[in-house]
């Protein structure tokens, strides 16, 4: 008799592991959420807004070398200089992954500049006008090393969401999932070297703008998401 029980409980358990297997499996995410399936950022991303045209190549603030490994999980990389008239240069860089998950997180200035001897002074939300009703939620840092005081102003995308925050991430990237999605993923960051906080950000804000209005489709789903294009 104990014997039967304890096979009924087996069976019953076994059922309810299989119907859980079975709706995850059929909940799995299957839709690619992808901005750019073909092609690279060089196109995407024009090398003139007016009145920014490209220019040699500032002194960039990459990851360190002990996060070098994380930031390589990305498929793509953009690094660019863009001069004005009576501006200083705006180093643009992008970093570009096909798909994200749990595992794969956008590398954020706020670790970044810090594991590369700055010092984060002031740092605060903002949101971004790109073009007609489309804004991305970001974030505006001022970091000093030395005498190097670099202003920063960047945003994530993970497939047509903007996640500000480390956990507004990972919520991001599980409620995609749970739609059947897969997002690509992408951190759009711009910075200039000049200890004029006010003035930096303005610059930055506009040229965000002047950017997103002179890209193409391909460019436009890359700033902004695929709904954005």
């Amino acid at each position: 008799m104990t014997i039967a029980r304890f096979t009924r409980r087996e069976a019953a358990l076994g059922l309810a592991f299989g119907i859980t297997a079975g709706v995850t499996y059929a909940r799995r995410p299957t839709e690619l959420v992808v901005a750019i399936p073909s092609g690279n950022l060089n196109d995407a991303i024009p090398k003139q807004a007016a009145p920014w045209a490209m220019v040699p190549d500032v002194s960039f603030v990459l990851p360190p070398e002990d996060e070098a490994k994380a930031a390589a999980v990305y498929e793509k990389q953009l690094m660019r200089s863009y001069g004005a008239d009576g501006a200083p240069p705006i180093m643009l860089l992008i970093a570009y992954a096909y798909r994200q998950s749990g595992m794969l997180m956008v590398h954020r200035p706020e670790s970044c500049y810090p594991g590369s001897g700055f010092t984060i002074t002031d740092i605060r939300d903002v949101d971004i006008p790109l073009g007609k009703g489309i804004s991305a939620p970001g974030r505006f840092l001022t970091t000093v090393r030395d005498t190097r005081t670099e202003q920063v102003l960047y945003w994530t995308r993970l497939g047509n969401r903007f996640p500000v925050s480390w956990d507004d991430q990972r919520r991001s990237i599980a409620m995609q999932n749970l739609a059947g999605l897969v997002p690509d993923g992408a951190l759009i960051r711009f910075s200039i070297i000049d200890p004029d906080a006010k003035a930096a950000e303005a610059t930055m804000m506009g040229f965000a703008k002047t950017l997103f209005e002179s890209c193409g489709p391909s460019g436009r789903a890359l700033l902004a998401g695929p709904i954005n294009a």
